[in-house]
C-alpha cells in the first residue's frame, strides 16, 4: 500500500490555492535542513500541523501536489492540498472532513493521487484527487474517495467488500484526466488486489465500473509459477494514456515492477508487461515497488537494496537512475527507511518523502532526475 475519502463539502481554501499555480519553480523559498547541490530545485515541505511526519505523494502538471501529515498512530494521518512553497488548504483535516454517507469524521484521511482538470465540474479546469479515507465503525473500514471541484464521493470495489471480505481496506491511488483510477483493495489474507475504476460522473451517487488486476493474470502472462509466481498486485498509478504501472508481490514477499495498458474499448487490461532494473545502472535489486508513472513513460518508485538499504528511482523511459534525497538516512523514523518516489509530473518533477534519521520529510525536486 502506498505509505503509502456525502457529498457538498466544500473546499474552503483550495481556490486560494489555484490562483498561485502558475508560480516558477525558481520563485520558490523554503528553508530546510536538507540541501541539493541547486537549492532552486529541491525542497524539503512539511505542513506546519506536524514537523515530524509528513508524505508529499502526487504531483500534477501545474505542480499542485497532494500528500499528508501524521504518522497515524500519535497524530492521525490527515491529507492536503499544497502549492509550494507553503499555499495549503484544509481539505482533508479532520476537523473538516465529512464521511461522503454521513455519520461520524473520518479517523484517518491521505490524499494520494491527484489529475490536471475535472471532468465532474464541467467546463471549469480544476483537478480531481483521490485517496482513501478510514471510518470509525468497529472494526474500522478503509474506502477510496474521489473529490472533485469540493464534491466527495466513495469509490469501493465490490470484489473487496463484505461477503467477499469480512473488513474493507481500500485504496485509490492514482486518477487520470478522464476519471479513470488506480487503486486496490485488499483480501482476507491480507494481499492486495489491483484494480482500475471507471468513474462515472454524471449519476447520483457517482458511480463506477471496476476492473479487476489480479495476480491471476499477472501468472499467466509472465508465466510465473509458485514460489515465483505472484499472490498480490498493486496498481498505482494510470496515464493519460492509460498505462498502469505497479508492481506485484511474489510468493517470497518480494515486489517486481510493471506495466500494463488499460483497454477502455474491452475494459480489460491487456498483456502485462514486467519493468525490470537495468543491472548496470542499478545494480543489486532485490525489491521494486513503482508508485507512479507519467505521459512520457517515466515511472517512479523505490527500491531494497540486497543490503537492505532503502533508495529511490526514475526510470525516464529508457535509463535507470538511483535517488536519494539530499539529507536522507537509512536510518528508520516512525517504520520509513531511505527515500521514496511516490508522483512524477509531465515535466519531470518528483514528490515523494524520505527518513533523515529521526522525522520523516516531504519533498519536491523540480530538475527531471539524471
Amino acid at each position: 500500500m502506498k505509505p503509502k475519502a456525502s457529498t457538498g463539502f466544500t473546499r474552503r481554501l483550495l481556490m486560494t490555492a489555484a490562483a498561485v499555480i502558475g508560480l516558477a519553480p525558481v520563485a520558490l523559498v523554503q528553508n530546510s535542513g536538507a540541501q541539493a547541490a541547486d537549492p532552486q530545485t529541491f525542497f524539503v515541505l512539511n505542513n506546519p500541523n506536524d514537523a515530524n511526519f509528513n508524505q508529499l505523494l502526487g504531483i500534477n502538471n501545474g505542480n499542485v501536489i497532494v500528500g499528508y501529515f501524521g504518522d497515524g498512530m500519535g497524530t492521525p494521518n490527515n491529507g492536503y492540498v499544497l502549492v509550494p512553497p507553503n499555499h495549503y488548504t484544509l481539505d482533508f483535516n479532520l476537523l473538516n472532513f465529512t464521511l461522503p454517507n454521513g455519520g461520524n469524521t473520518a479517523s484517518q484521511v491521505q490524499a494520494i493521487g491527484i489529475n490536471d482538470a475535472t471532468a465532474l465540474a464541467g467546463a471549469t479546469p480544476f483537478p480531481d484527487i483521490v485517496g482513501f479515507y478510514t471510518d470509525q465503525a468497529m472494526p474500522p473500514a478503509t474506502h477510496g474517495f474521489l473529490d472533485s471541484f469540493g464534491t466527495q464521493s466513495t469509490i469501493d470495489d465490490p470484489a473487496g467488500l463484505p461477503p467477499n471480505v469480512t473488513t474493507p481496506v481500500q485504496n485509490l491511488l492514482g486518477i487520470n484526466n478522464a476519471l479513470r483510477a488506480a487503486g486496490f483493495w485488499t483480501d482476507n489474507a491480507g494481499h492486495e488486489n489491483g484494480f482500475v475504476a471507471e468513474i462515472t460522473p454524471n449519476t447520483t451517487p457517482v458511480a463506477a465500473r471496476f476492473a479487476e488486476f489480479r495476480p491471476a493474470q499477472v501468472n499467466a502472462d509472465l508465466g510465473l509459477v509458485p514460489p515465483n509466481a505472484a499472490v498480490a498486485t498493486q496498481t498505482s498509478d494510470i496515464t493519460n494514456n492509460n498505462l498502469v504501472c505497479g508492481f506485484y508481490t511474489d510468493g517470497n514477499d518480494i515486489n517486481h515492477g510493471f506495466e500494463v495498458f488499460f483497454n477502455t474499448g474491452n475494459h480489460t487490461f491487456n498483456r502485462t508487461l514486467p519493468l525490470t532494473p537495468n543491472p548496470a545502472q542499478i545494480p543489486n535489486v532485490k525489491s521494486l515497488s513503482p508508485f507512479g508513472c507519467n505521459d512520457n513513460g517515466a515511472v517512479v518508485g523505490s527500491y531494497t537494496a540486497n543490503d537492505g538499504t532503502v533508495h529511490g528511482f526514475v526510470f525516464d523511459g529508457t535509463d535507470w537512475h538511483k535517488y536519494d534525497a539530499a539529507g536522507s538516512s537509512q536510518t528508520p523514523a516512525f517504520g520509513v527507511q531511505g527515500t521514496f518516489i511516490n508522483g512524477i509530473n509531465n515535466a519531470g518533477t518528483i514528490v515523494g518523502f524520505f527518513s533523515d534519521g529521526q522525522n520523516v520529510n516531504g519533498f519536491v525536486y523540480f530538475a527531471p532526475v539524471r
